[in-house]
């Protein structure tokens, strides 16, 4: 039954890669199987993928969309490197925590708040981005050295402004999306920064509440280690899948359409 599932989506992925795509998804997380059964590193297979995508596809894209590009590359090598050296100390029994949290609670968030801040179009906003992220700066500093040492633990005090920050900065990007005030000319489908914003809000939502819980009623997260943090690995492999996918939607345009559409973000 194992080996049946696992070919079954090698035939999905040769001739509907999306479908196949997703069907690994679901076994490597939820499905009991070994992962070695589904694919080795997929979750890196994923990141590496967007990541090899956006530098196929950045020569196609305006000046001000190159800005963005780069921020998600930058943001998807440091995942992937990571996610790589957090697998080798994991499997060798090395405690991890201070990789993450630099490199995911920080780093990442940092990326993050600095690509939202490139498509943000209010001089009040940027502003307030740059005020709150220096008050972050400042929090990061107090609770690694008062409340959470960032080599104990996973810092939730610190992931929980930085997600709250973030969840913010995704909302009001949608928002401005929505009601044409970013790339009015374009239809919804094609602006990649509507569903990088989108899984960026739905991603944090997800992680704020799994370590929140985790924080607060560990027995019950133990109890469902298993569900819950597949789930988390689930959501972060689709937020990064969509880094690198939405980008090629605007290229899947025809001909006539891209003559006659202005260039995306020149």
């Amino acid at each position: 039954m194992e080996s049946s599932s696992s070919f079954f989506c090698v035939i999905l992925l040769q001739n509907y890669p999306v479908q196949g795509i997703f069907s690994l998804l679901y076994l490597h997380y939820f499905a009991d199987l070994p992962n070695e059964e589904v694919l080795p590193g997929f979750y890196h297979f994923i990141i590496g993928l967007s990541l090899i995508l956006l530098l196929i596809l950045r020569p196609k894209f305006g000046k001000r969309s190159k800005t963005q590009i780069n921020l998600i590359s930058i943001t998807l090598f440091v995942v992937l490197v990571l996610e790589l050296a957090g697998a080798y100390t994991a499997s060798q029994k090395i405690n991890n925590t201070l990789l993450y949290n630099i490199g995911w609670i920080y780093l990442e968030s940092f990326l993050l708040i600095a690509y939202f801040y490139s498509l943000e179009q209010s001089l009040v906003w940027r502003k307030r981005i740059v005020q709150l992220t220096g008050l972050l700066v400042i929090w990061a500093v107090l609770n690694s050295l008062l409340f959470e040492p960032i080599s104990g633990a996973l810092q939730y005090y610190s992931l929980l402004p930085f997600g709250i920050l973030l969840i913010v900065l995704s909302s009001r990007l949608i928002q401005q999306i929505l009601t044409l005030r970013i790339d009015p000319e374009e239809k919804l489908i094609y602006i990649p920064h509507f569903w990088i914003g989108f899984v960026v809000l739905f991603f944090y939502l997800e992680a704020l509440l799994l370590f929140g819980a985790y924080q607060f009623y560990p027995e019950f997260v133990l109890k469902n280690v298993n569900i819950m943090f597949n789930l988390n690995k689930l959501m972060a492999s689709l937020m990064y899948l969509v880094f690198g996918f939405a980008f090629v939607l605007p290229n899947l345009r025809s001909p006539m359409a891209k003559r006659g559409s202005i260039p995306l973000y020149s």
